[in-house]
């Protein structure tokens, strides 16, 4: 099935915990969604459990958070929910894909800015009951203005058992490793007084803040209290904004793609 309600699944994407991923068209209004479909649900305890998982993930509003739009189960009993598009002519942007395109480094500005809606994103939805595993720069979504949004933090798998407790001070340590990354493009632990040497000048300040967060013990406890002691926390929250690197080619390949999912049969057969 190719459809779920006014929405037409025009291309599929990877999977995520599970989730079926699709670009759709909202064909009344002509716009640009995605759809997440968990696999078929038939005892009803199963499903009330399901929904119940997702109610507080679709309640949350944050602009660093991706929204859930809409959901419900189609004919199959499979629930789907509908979030934003927030990617370009070229697919999903994620930060991973960003700093790839970069050649493996940010800015020092840019970094600072994608911390700073990292620790908002986290501290919102941990305001509002939401718990995940430690953030990963694959679900961080880039969209077209440069802003990051995490992708359904809180989304349960197939199986909704536990991962584990992950508290506030690992995803503040998380993001804390993501910054020495994105500092410096090495994935490995990175030695704080390494970072500014690595980074350049401008990085000088991020090395004591990471070594803070990523102390175990003397550690930030909460995102807000890391949000405080950022370096150049004003500044950081200014439009330094990283704009994802487009392949003009590829652009163009998977635009006229698109177009081609989008239109319908007749008018397809007369282009060809």
């Amino acid at each position: 099935m190719n459809r779920f309600g006014p929405y037409r699944l025009i291309h599929p994407l990877e999977h995520v915990r599970g989730w079926q991923r699709f670009i759709a068209l909202h064909e009344q209004d002509d716009t640009d969604h995605i759809v997440y479909r968990h696999p078929s649900v038939r005892e009803p305890s199963e499903r009330r459990r399901l929904v119940e998982a997702i109610r507080p993930l679709a309640q949350v509003r944050h602009s660093h958070l991706l929204e859930v739009s809409a959901y419900s189960f189609d004919q199959h009993e499979r629930l789907c929910l509908i979030t934003p598009y927030t990617g370009n002519q070229e697919g999903l942007v994620t930060l991973a894909d960003l700093v790839e395109r970069r050649s493996g480094r940010l800015e020092v500005a840019e970094v600072a800015r994608c911390v700073d809606h990292l620790l908002t994103a986290i501290a919102a939805a941990r305001t509002g009951g939401l718990t995940d595993g430690p953030v990963q720069a694959e679900r961080v979504l880039v969209d077209r203005r440069g802003s990051l949004r995490i992708e359904l933090f809180g989304l349960p798998g197939p199986d909704r058992r536990r991962r584990g407790v992950c508290t506030a001070a690992d995803q503040v340590r998380a993001i804390a490793g993501m910054a020495a990354w994105l500092l410096t493009g090495l994935r490995q632990d990175v030695p704080s007084a390494a970072i500014a040497r690595i980074a350049g000048r401008s990085a000088r300040g991020w090395d004591a803040w990471i070594e803070t967060a990523l102390d175990p013990l003397g550690g930030f406890e909460t995102p807000e209290e890391a949000l405080a002691a950022m370096p150049g926390h004003a500044e950081a929250t200014r439009e330094h904004t990283p704009e994802p690197v487009v392949t003009p080619g590829a652009s163009l390949r998977f635009a006229e793609m698109l177009r081609r999912f989008r239109r319908t049969p007749a008018e397809q057969a007369r282009k060809d």
